[in-house]
């Protein structure tokens, strides 16, 4: 559809022009001939032409304007012949005007090209923190903005790390600065196959080009095929990559990577693309300058949170390490549900802060002494003892929303707060603290519950020995269905 919309635009558009010709052939006859003012109307469509169609419209419009101008005669009442002088000057001149129009118009679309490139990727980058995100933005730009055949952002991880920084996922920790040895590791890329990227990070001792562009110098080779300071020339020649420019990455005054683009062909990196990839180098260091800031934030808080979480477990020897091991247990069974990697990193909150709200409550309820045979699932016992009062109870029911109310101003805890809020919720409905039922629970409270129950019935309290997994595997067939989701107990006991 759009190529043959352009088809029919460009053929409007050579009618158009083609009329203007005319229309200014009959004004120049009109005036007197080509020795009059009107002459210098023929500019019009040949610069339209060029801006429009190029620098081929340009010369062609401007072949035709000479063609019919060298047609007229210099004064139509005298019947005169234009000079061959007369003729060939103008007809250069014409040229001359088609070809700078076509070119002045072509640098200033390219010049907006640019600007606009540069202003996309600084909007990803001042609006994600996700830096796997903007990084492969940035080389898909840098890309198609210099007409090269790929491009490979790798970041520096200490020597012995080989983990890709291309499988981040968001929150997730940045390499940081080595010292003298390290590996480049693939962050992102484009137009790169997986067999190449598949070869695994490039090792500094080995790669003189990388060893100067950690230095903060910017590296151009010719021919990486026969270039010796380059590690890789069999995979470049595999891979058709010929001529590379390598830009460093800084944040924070250290360089961090290198930004590397790749042409198909032996290629002379001119000034602007030079220019242009320093630009996108800078947003591509800012990204991360970016993530590493708020990866920073989230360790400090993620650490005072478990900190108070273990604060809160350590006034029982029977609830130490309840949290940790609710957390390992859900994320086992998120793993076997499919979760992705971003609801893996949600449910790894919500999971260790699900009992958070517990600081405003005193005691534990689930401490308390309860029947084995009550016909009630653990959590039930737990809060049902008869050694618990009508009030002690109300409370213990209050410290999801206690939760909440304490995570609620932490911006990215967001995600996690309904798993927090409702992960005493009942299948049957018969939960707290709204009463909620079936799927109309949040998927990660449910999973959260499954987790929660389990490690409370393995692990037991004052007059309540703790079940052995035989024995909490089953309490957890028993609530399925009632306390607990089906489904997801049913897979629960499938992974252990």
């Amino acid at each position: 559809m759009n190529r043959v919309w352009n088809n029919r635009t460009s053929v409007l558009t050579g009618i158009a022009i083609s009329l203007g010709l005319v229309v200014v052939t009959w004004l120049v006859y009109l005036d007197g001939g080509a020795g009059g003012g009107l002459i210098h109307l023929y500019y019009v469509p040949i610069v339209f032409a060029a801006y429009v169609l190029g620098d081929l419209g340009g010369i062609v419009v401007a072949f035709a304007a000479a063609l019919l101008a060298s047609l007229l005669p210099a004064k139509i009442v005298e019947n005169s012949a234009q000079s061959l002088t007369d003729i060939v000057i103008r007809g250069v001149l014409f040229y001359a005007v088609g070809i700078l129009t076509a070119r002045l118009f072509a640098k200033l679309r390219e010049r907006r090209e640019e600007a606009s490139s540069l202003l996309e990727v600084s909007y990803l980058v001042n609006s994600s923190l996700r830096p796997t995100e903007v990084l492969r933005t940035i080389a898909e730009t840098a890309v198609h903005i210099t007409s090269a055949k790929a491009c490979c952002i790798r970041l520096l991880s200490p020597a012995g790390e080989r983990t890709s920084p291309a499988l981040l996922s968001r929150g997730a920790q940045l390499p940081r600065p080595p010292g003298e040895r390290g590996h480049l590791v693939a962050a992102a890329s484009y137009g790169l196959s997986l067999d190449f990227l598949g070869r695994g990070p490039v090792r500094l001792v080995d790669s003189p080009v990388y060893q100067e562009v950690m230095q903060g110098r910017t590296m151009a080779v010719l021919d990486l095929r026969e270039d010796p300071r380059f590690p890789q020339q069999e995979d470049a020649r595999r891979e058709g990559l010929v001529s590379l420019l390598a830009i460093p990455l800084s944040s924070a005054g250290q360089v961090v990577g290198v930004l590397g683009v790749y042409s198909g062909v032996r290629h002379m990196w001119e000034r602007r693309e030079r220019r242009l990839l320093r630009a996108f180098a800078e947003q591509a260091s800012m990204a991360i300058h970016n993530a590493r800031l708020h990866e920073d934030l989230r360790r400090s808080y993620w650490a005072t949170v478990s900190a108070l979480a273990r604060a809160i477990e350590a006034k029982d020897p029977y609830t130490m390490g309840h949290s940790e091991r609710v957390t390992d247990y859900a994320l086992r069974l998120g793993r076997a549900a499919g979760l992705d990697a971003e609801a893996m990193e949600t449910l790894r909150f919500a999971a260790t802060l699900h009992d958070i709200g517990r600081i405003g409550v005193s005691g534990d309820p689930a401490d308390l002494p309860r029947p084995r045979r009550a016909g009630y699932g653990v959590e039930e016992a737990a809060s049902r003892s008869g050694h618990l009062g009508m009030a002690a109870e109300v409370m213990d029911r209050m410290h999801p929303l206690i939760g909440i109310s304490i995570l609620q101003p932490v911006v990215f805890l967001a995600p996690a707060l309904a798993a927090v809020r409702y992960h005493h919720e009942r299948w049957d409905g018969k939960g707290y603290p709204e009463g909620l039922a079936g799927e109309a629970i949040p998927f990660l409270a449910r999973l959260v519950a499954v987790a929660n129950t389990y490690d409370r019935a393995r692990t037991g309290g004052p007059g309540r020995p703790a079940y052995s997994e035989r024995e909490a595997a089953d309490e957890l067939r028993r609530s399925a269905g009632t306390a607990l989701d089906p489904k997801l107990t049913e897979q629960f006991l499938a992974v252990l």
